[in-house]
């Protein structure tokens, strides 16, 4: 899995989301293996913008503490880039959900930037 991450990275706005999410929200009754979930969302943070966020978010509840870290380290560091569209509801929701990641400010400044009230 390591290898076909490596070689999709350069072209990861090419593979679609969905089936990469479905890995990362469990989509299995005992859940995707760690390397698999690691890849996706590998795949899915090379993305950026909305997708990167919204992998990022999901992964916060993730079975393994390290990912989670990672998920946690990525919604921080996290801005709207150039061509997202101003006021998107969705971003204030998955804000919302990592709110505990975000003191009340820089929430604030956050959903500002994002075009959204807060």
């Amino acid at each position: 899995m390591r290898e076909a991450t490596l070689a999709l990275l350069p072209s990861a706005g090419l593979v679609p989301d969905g089936p990469l999410m479905e890995r990362l929200a469990g989509g299995r009754p005992k859940g995707w293996p760690r390397h698999v979930r690691v890849g996706a969302f590998r795949l899915l943070d090379a993305r950026g913008g909305i997708v990167r966020l919204r992998a990022a978010v999901t992964v916060l509840d993730d079975p393994d503490e390290r990912l989670r870290a990672w998920g946690a380290q990525v919604v921080q560091r996290w801005h709207p880039e150039e061509g997202m569209t101003p006021g998107d509801a969705e971003v204030g929701e998955l804000l919302g959900r990592a709110r505990q990641l975000f003191s009340e400010y820089v929430l604030t400044r956050r959903l500002w930037e994002a075009g959204l009230s807060g």
